[in-house]
């Protein structure tokens, strides 16, 4: 009897074992498919990032586009009505602009 309760016992503890072996593969396979969900979230958050920072880039990029060419437009404006200015008009815009940059510069 004493054999067979020793052969039981092995037998129990190899069942045991085996359940507990199990049980270690099915926690691995859920911590891998935790991890895996996890990079993907990163990775994801990543590409978004990136796509945000590339919208961003692009809308500075046609800011600077827009203006410089709202300055250039500035620039050829101004130049038209200096070319077209009569000499008389410039001294009277000068002296304005003195008078403008003196009062603001009392105070």
């Amino acid at each position: 009897m004493a054999k067979m309760t020793m052969h039981k016992e092995l037998d129990m503890l190899r069942i045991e074992v085996e359940a507990l072996r199990k049980q270690k593969e099915e926690r691995e396979k859920e911590e891998k498919a935790e991890a895996k969900k996890a990079e993907k979230a990163r990775e994801k958050e990543r590409l978004e990032a990136e796509e945000k920072a590339e919208e961003i880039m692009e809308s500075l990029e046609e800011g600077k586009m827009d203006a410089k060419e709202t300055l250039h437009h500035l620039m050829d404006t101004i130049q038209k009505d200096y070319n077209n200015l009569s000499p008389t008009s410039a001294i009277v815009l000068f002296a304005l602009g003195a008078a403008f940059g003196n009062a603001l510069s009392s105070k």
